[in-house]
């Protein structure tokens, strides 16, 4: 029965006769924008004075950035918190079984607000006087800065083309040391895609006041990659 089945396909014209090849592509590409989080913490001992605080250096932030040729989708709140502070017992905890600890519970002394914006800069050019300059305005920590590639679809539809170009040259020679003739494409996938973000983490804290420089950004460069396989029928 093995032997009748394996010769019934072995000699079977319908049964598909298919080369599975994958392929390649990957495209050096210099990111062309940057995103940053500029965070503004204030406290006070009234929640009502950390907040009005808070406002008016977070729009002093927002000021400089939009005067400085930031467009308002570009401008983004990505957290708004505001924290209780607590202050502790100091005191040695002395239990004499069965009295609870002989210790106060802890007591808020004050209120922290924070307001962390994102930004997105199109211009790498000014990255740097950026970093400063929101610093300098009140933000008290800045960081997490990430370059990226902002018309990415075109990068990726670049290496896709790559990827399959390699895949079609490897399906020709196998058909050719195979000799056997490549007629046409019945599957196709595709995988792979976007780095990971170049990422800087914090690079000062401050709060208004004079501020040293950031240190020059330096995106380099990324390597976006797309791998595919074909399916190719051949006679």
């Amino acid at each position: 029965w093995y032997l009748v089945s394996g010769w019934d396909i072995a000699t079977d014209g319908d049964m598909p006769r298919q080369i599975n090849v994958s392929g390649e592509g990957k495209v050096a590409v210099k990111p062309d924008m940057a995103t940053f989080t500029a965070a503004v913490l204030t406290q006070a001992a009234k929640i009502g004075d950390a907040q009005t605080e808070n406002t008016k250096r977070s729009n002093e932030v927002l000021g400089f950035l939009k005067n400085s040729s930031i467009e308002e989708k570009d401008l983004k709140t990505v957290g708004y918190f505001i924290s209780p502070q607590y202050q502790y017992d100091s005191r040695p905890c002395i239990q004499i079984y069965p009295s609870p600890c002989l210790q106060n519970p802890p007591r808020i002394v004050s209120y922290e607000v924070r307001h962390t914006i994102e930004v997105k800069v199109r211009d790498l050019n000014k990255a740097d006087d950026l970093l400063t300059g929101v610093v300098n305005k009140g933000a008290n920590e800045v960081g997490s800065i990430q370059f990226t590639v902002d018309e990415i679809e075109k990068v990726q539809a670049e290496a896709r083309k790559k990827a399959i170009e390699d895949a079609k040259e490897k399906a020709e020679v196998l058909a050719k040391d195979l000799g056997v003739r490549l007629t046409r494409i019945v599957a196709f996938s595709e995988s792979g895609g976007l780095p990971y973000p170049v990422r800087m983490e914090a690079l000062g804290k401050g709060g208004g006041g004079d501020f040293a420089p950031a240190p020059q950004v330096a995106p380099g460069e990324q390597e976006i990659r797309s791998f595919v396989n074909v399916v190719y029928e051949f006679r």
